[in-house]
């Protein structure tokens, strides 16, 4: 109920007092409605990226809008080198109660050399992130928010001939409130599967579970420590795994001002094996460093 209906009413009620006063020596007003109560509505807010690369559960609220910028790195390989670098510009917004949409474009360029041999590629693509709340904080205990990410990539290998590679990403995100105002938790499992091709499209896929704490030390700055792990098939499914890897590293996150935030995190690859490959990590299907850096603005 709105202010203006509110006073409307206490005006009545006041008068009604007024002329029953002979009869009625007091009248309460009319009962206000409580506040309706959703999946969507926290009474404290958990910044979905104050847990590094894990994310938190909460969306937009409807009509509400906001841009980002997320740069993403990755180093190391098994042999020779290898580092790339990825921009993301995503603007998100509230489409409906618990549901925000997200779409994005990405630009990304890979520097590669083994034995003297350079392997550059660049990239470009676009996708649309589709998030959906089913459970709230205040209602359930933990929020839970379901989300569907199809996007495509254009990759231009020097010398190789260019490629698309089509991604269709099935995750959950999870969180909760250990402690008010000071502990959060959050859980995220993933699993991305990916056509790569033409002339035939090979697939394969990715499947990611992550846990992650955050601890506001401050009022706005949070500071996280995360760890996931990493399953990659040369199929669409779970079989024929071609490599696992364990990341751990910290995270933080920093709310500037009502409206900017800026969040950094970094994951090193600390257990891991390639299928028929040597060594205690999976520098094949994974890289073993992984940098991310986000500034996001809400309007």
């Amino acid at each position: 109920m709105s202010l203006k209906h509110l006073a409307v009413a206490a005006f009545v009620s006041s008068a009604a007092s007024v002329s029953l006063a002979a009869d009625l020596p007091s009248r309460k007003g009319a009962p206000v409605a409580p506040p309706v109560v959703s999946a969507c509505s926290e009474s404290e807010g958990i910044p979905t990226d104050a847990f590094g690369f894990t994310t938190g559960s909460d969306v937009a609220d409807p009509g509400s809008f906001g841009t980002s910028l997320t740069y993403g790195g990755a180093y190391g390989t098994r042999f020779g080198s290898s580092n790339s670098h990825g921009l993301q510009l995503q603007g998100s917004y509230g489409l409906l109660p618990c549901l925000e949409v997200g779409p994005y474009l990405l630009g990304g360029l890979s520097q590669a050399s083994l034995g003297g041999v350079s392997a550059d590629e660049r990239s470009f693509g676009a996708g649309l992130e589709t998030k959906y709340k089913i459970l709230g904080r205040d209602m359930h205990g933990i929020g839970l928010t379901a989300v569907i990410d199809p996007s495509f990539n254009r990759i231009d290998p020097d010398g190789a001939g260019r490629f698309t590679t089509y991604n269709a990403g099935l995750r959950l995100f999870a969180d909760k409130t250990l402690v008010p105002g000071k502990l959060y938790a959050a859980l995220n499992l993933s699993h991305d599967l990916t056509w790569t091709g033409p002339d035939p499209y090979g697939r394969s896929s990715t499947f990611t579970i992550g846990g992650s704490l955050a601890w506001q030390v401050l009022d706005g700055v949070y500071l996280s420590g995360e760890v996931r792990h990493q399953r990659a098939h040369n199929t669409l499914g779970f079989d024929k795994q071609a490599g696992y890897a364990t990341f751990a590293g910290p995270g933080v996150f920093w709310q500037a001002t009502k409206q900017f935030a800026i969040s950094a995190a970094y994951n090193v690859q600390v257990a891991g094996k390639a299928k028929g490959q040597p060594g205690d990590l999976d520098l094949v299907n994974f890289s073993q460093h992984l940098v991310k850096v986000k500034a996001a603005y809400s309007f």
